[in-house]
């Protein structure tokens, strides 16, 4: 052993001293940064427009925007359980700086959303509705990108049954048509449908694009609509064509399709991708549609297979996109592509904003649940960008939640105010004073 060594060894101001832990403190809360959001959801005006949404509720505390607005919240800061949202009510700080007088129990959660009803989660769907075209009021050019995704379910929950499930196979889902808007990245419209209606008539897919275009403002004069294999029908094409919309949707192959695919004339882009066009008729069609074909030449040591990859033949795999624009074949595969950003979004909402949740036995109480995880992403989406000024660029959810809301503060009494103080060395104080500035200024 050296001798700096044994000099630290026996030095006693080198030690770290011993801390004693005791229950003797005021009352302090993690979430001490959530008075923004507070001011936010005031300014929209969110509290005052849930008032609107109908629930058969006999409860004499606790009125429905009571609930509806406390799920809200939970949803905002992180939590995506009922038992996770209840447990605010032992914290007086975080109340507080939500602006919550109070908060139901579990088991009171769990009994509000069983009386909830898919009309019920249509109405804050219109609340969505509303603010986004306050939001996006300016709006002349929007695009229209439709996905589904499966939510798989335990248990046996009211409207679930068994479909198209890879998540959890043999189990009951749910399946979740959604609608965003491309160039915003704001989540249009959410309906959740039984698992077993995965695959996706054409009446149900003309119904998702209806609830989608509802959301969207009215000075919106150009419309274009990008959608997956799923969507592809005649009768939506039809719908589509009629309503003089620009699509790009992906076609399902047909055999006569894939017999006519090798043959075609390719444009050479580089070693790996060729692209061509030529007009299709199916069987049920009055006349021809454009379809552009992209190849894609495949490594015989390292073959993969996405999700767009539609047919495989002689070392080629080929994509068939169907779309009535007259844009270069070039143009139209970037534009179809510029699609995948929207798989963010939903990873995002799903596990963010708890967009894949199922909270409840009753179908109506699950799918207002979907409502409120649509309306918490949105919120925060036009926070980011009306308050934080990101447009490009945007901050997750998650590190929002970390430097403007997960601050830890102690509540204090003094001149008859009730104060939340935070620690003053903070490392997210400057951002935390700038965020706050600007949302003085921020109107709706």
């Amino acid at each position: 052993m050296s001798k700096s060594s044994r000099r630290r060894k026996q030095n006693p101001s080198c030690r770290v001293p011993e801390v004693r832990a005791e229950f003797s403190g005021k009352v302090q809360t993690r979430y001490g940064g959530a008075g923004l959001w507070r001011k936010f959801l005031h300014k929209t005006g969110v509290a005052k427009r849930l008032t609107t949404v109908q629930v058969q509720w006999g409860g004499w505390r606790y009125r429905p925007v009571d609930y509806l607005l406390s799920l809200l919240c939970g949803i905002i800061v992180g939590l995506a359980r009922q038992c996770e949202v209840a447990a605010l009510r032992d914290d007086p700080g975080a109340l507080l700086a939500l602006g919550l007088r109070a908060m139901p129990s579990q088991a009171s959660f769990s009994r509000f959303l069983r009386r909830c009803t898919k009309r019920s989660a249509r109405q804050v769907l219109a609340v969505n509705r509303e603010l986004l075209q306050a939001q996006r009021l300016q709006r002349v050019t929007a695009t229209i990108d439709l996905d589904s995704s499966i939510v798989s379910t335990r248990g046996n929950p009211d409207g679930a049954d068994f479909g198209y499930n890879p998540k959890r196979r043999g189990a009951k889902s749910y399946c979740a048509v959604l609608g965003f808007w491309g160039e915003t990245r704001d989540i249009l419209d959410a309906q959740l449908r039984r698992g077993s209606e995965a695959t996706l008539s054409g009446k149900l897919t003309k119904a998702a694009y209806r609830a989608a275009r509802r959301a969207l403002p009215k000075s919106i004069r150009r419309l274009r609509l990008r959608a997956d294999s799923g969507f592809y029908s005649h009768e939506f094409l039809t719908a589509l064509e009629k309503d003089g919309v620009i699509y790009c949707i992906a076609a399902r192959t047909t055999p006569p399709m894939k017999r006519d695919l090798p043959g075609l004339e390719y444009q050479v882009l580089d070693d790996k991708w060729a692209i061509g066009e030529y007009w299709y008729q199916g069987d049920e069609w009055k006349q021809p549609r454009r379809m552009i074909v992209v190849r894609e030449r495949l490594d015989p040591e390292n073959p993969r297979s996405e999700q767009m990859t539609l047919f495989h033949c002689d070392g080629f795999a080929y994509q068939v996109i169907a779309t009535n624009a007259t844009w270069r074949p070039e143009a139209v595969w970037h534009f179809y592509n510029n699609r995948s950003r929207l798989e963010n979004i939903i990873k995002e909402s799903q596990d963010d904003f708890a967009g894949d949740h199922i909270l409840s036995r009753g179908a109506g109480g699950n799918a207002t649940w979907l409502a409120l995880s649509v309306l918490a992403y949105n919120l925060t989406n036009w926070f980011r960008e009306k308050v934080l000024g990101q447009r490009r660029h945007k901050s997750t959810a998650r590190t929002l939640r970390r430097r403007l809301i997960e601050i830890p503060a102690t509540l204090v009494t003094g001149g008859r105010q009730l104060r939340l103080k935070m620690w003053s060395g903070h490392p997210s104080r400057g951002f935390y004073e700038r965020t706050e500035a600007a949302l003085e200024a921020f109107s709706l």
